[in-house]
């Protein structure tokens, strides 16, 4: 049976291409609105994998027909906590359509050891066994920092990626969005450019955070005296987002 790692760069998935990289390939499902620390970050383990583990490993990168971001754009809607259709269409989807190939296969999703009580957001495939190995073994998230340290491996994300590897992630806190503003304006600018395209005849303006825009959180890291750096430090934890997406 062919086995692979659902990979998202994160913690708990980077620790299963080091335990299970012998016998698993990854698969990562790309949005298209990714941060380029993700994309390093999934060539980073792949390359350690394949020279320390198995030479033939390999992180098979998919993505849906049109990318999220064009999605966006072309519905003139925006993923929220009420509809998370990105994690659906653009994470889920593109993995069962690429599993659907294989008569029977099995995916390793990485859910610690302290989440038993979750599932994880995937589809329900017949051809497909879904596996929560880091619970199998009893590996917390510590446990799996642990090894990734052990071997030089332990994510270090900028701070406004705590809450996942997506570039307009509406988890983002609004300190998120400043740190992002602050420390990567380019990728900034791409989710500001776009919360101003999805205005719409309505006088009311669409806003990705509801308490403030995407101009007004750049306007008030303008005059920050501060450097970027001293407020915002890199951090090498994330909070729970999605098993597909960074954690």
């Amino acid at each position: 049976m062919n086995s692979f790692i659902s990979f998202s760069g994160g913690v708990e998935s980077s620790t299963m291409c080091i335990l299970f990289g012998n016998k698993s390939d990854a698969i990562f499902s790309d949005t298209g609105f990714e941060h380029k620390e993700i994309y390093k970050r999934i060539d980073l383990v792949e390359s350690f994998v394949q020279k320390t583990i198995r030479s033939s490993f390999k992180a098979h990168r998919i993505k849906a027909k049109n990318t999220l971001i064009e999605q966006i754009r072309t519905t003139k809607f925006y993923p929220s906590f009420r509809s998370r259709f990105c994690t659906g269409e653009y994470k889920i989807k593109p993995i069962d359509k690429f599993l659907s190939y294989y008569n029977e296969v099995e995916l390793l999703i990485g859910l610690n050891a302290n989440e038993q009580e979750r599932t994880g957001n995937h589809g329900n495939k017949k051809n497909i066994r879904y596996r929560y190995p880091l619970i199998e073994k009893n590996l917390s998230r510590e446990n799996c920092k642990d090894i990734l340290e052990a071997v030089n491996l332990e994510p270090n994300f900028p701070a406004y990626m705590k809450r996942g590897g997506c570039i307009g992630c509406y988890y983002k806190s609004i300190k998120e969005f400043e740190a992002l503003a602050l420390l990567n304006p380019e990728e900034f600018k791409v989710v500001e450019d776009l919360e101003e395209e999805l205005q719409d005849r309505r006088e009311k303006f669409f806003s990705i955070k509801e308490r403030k825009s995407m101009k007004q959180i750049r306007k008030s890291t303008e005059n920050m005296i501060f450097k970027p750096e001293e407020i915002y430090p890199i951090i090498n934890d994330t909070t729970n987002c999605g098993v597909f997406c960074n954690r």
